[in-house]
């Protein structure tokens, strides 16, 4: 009979499930990073850029799904993001703050054919340190001024060989590399999240910062003019139901003569324009001896229209001024 040999695991491999077992135990946060394509002399940038906070790690697929399981996680939730280069970043942070960081951490890197500008790439002024030669002509062919100095080609003036959306002219390649210059930003693509037992999609882990700043205000918005109508005991809130309530009361004291301290002068001043409308109205049918004009009515009328006009913006909600103070407490 044939003896059946057990394959020998090396001892490297076991460590690593060892090691990405008890990250995913410790951490409640993993993201997987596709590193295709990424340069790996950039690499060590991003394990500084996250290390305060985060444990990075690159891994064979196969050893992250022995470690997932060991770490008691259902694999085949995963299972579509374990394909090809993936780095793995364990962290306790927010998946969504995690990806908003990693989404605003930019590199750079050198030029290569095919690639589009972000910026404007610039070829500047000044000594570029390389021999006069046939090299004079590529500069040509990219309508750079130069001259020659001391046998160095220098350049005349800062000359744009690509605009924002441009791709950058192959023949500009070794120049920008032997000047220097990386024109082409590069950053972490994330494939997904794992959080507690939840997978988040790349698609919606970056939130658009500036659409859920207009959410929440919106939010807010109905919020507070809902609590204002309804007067919920908050003190944001009652600040406005309390000057409603009272600029009601004093109209309402106007209307039945209610007579106070505080009514007084309300209360005269309506009864006052009724009555010289009152009069205006009767005047060319009977002579009561008193010299009547226009202007308390039309006092009055403006006065109508612009309580008329408080009372369609009370009916909108809160005014901007209103929301500001109340926010002001929201976003500091």
């Amino acid at each position: 009979m044939m003896s059946l040999q057990q394959r020998k695991i090396p001892q490297w491999k076991k460590d690593e499930v060892r090691e990405l077992t008890e990250l995913l135990k410790t951490y409640n946060t993993v993201l997987i990073i596709d590193l295709n394509k990424f340069p790996a002399d950039k690499f060590h940038e991003i394990r500084k850029k996250f290390r305060k906070n985060s444990v990075i790690k690159v891994s064979k697929n196969t050893l992250f799904r022995l470690a997932a399981k060991e770490a008691g996680i259902d694999v085949s939730k995963l299972d579509q993001y374990l394909t090809g280069t993936n780095g793995f970043l364990f962290s306790n942070d927010n998946p969504f703050t995690l990806a908003l960081n990693i989404d605003k951490f930019k590199l750079k890197r050198y030029a290569v054919p095919g690639d589009i500008a972000e910026e404007e790439v610039v070829i500047p002024a000044g000594d570029t340190g390389m021999p006069a030669g046939p090299i004079l002509s590529t500069f040509g062919k990219l309508k750079v001024q130069t001259r020659v100095q001391d046998g160095k080609i220098a350049v005349a003036k800062d000359t744009v060989i690509a605009k924002p959306g441009d791709p950058i002219p192959a023949e500009a390649i070794p120049i920008l590399q032997k000047l220097g210059i990386m024109p082409v930003y590069i950053k972490l693509a994330i494939k997904a999240a794992y959080h507690e037992g939840l997978v988040i999609p790349k698609d919606q882990l970056v939130i658009k910062v500036d659409d859920y700043k207009a959410q929440v205000l919106e939010a807010y918005r109905n919020a507070l003019g809902l609590g204002v109508e309804i007067a919920y005991p908050v003190p944001e809130v009652l600040k406005i139901s309390l000057t409603k309530a009272q600029m009601y009361s004093l109209n309402l004291a106007g209307e039945i003569g209610f007579v106070t301290k505080e009514t007084a002068s309300i209360v005269f001043s309506k009864a006052m324009a009724k009555a010289y409308a009152l009069a205006a109205a009767i005047n060319d049918k009977a002579n009561l001896g008193i010299q009547v004009t226009q202007k308390p009515a039309a006092t009055e009328e403006k006065k109508e229209a612009k309580e008329e006009k408080k009372e369609e913006e009370e009916k909108k909600g809160p005014s901007e001024e209103e929301i500001a103070g109340g926010l002001s407490s929201l976003f500091g």
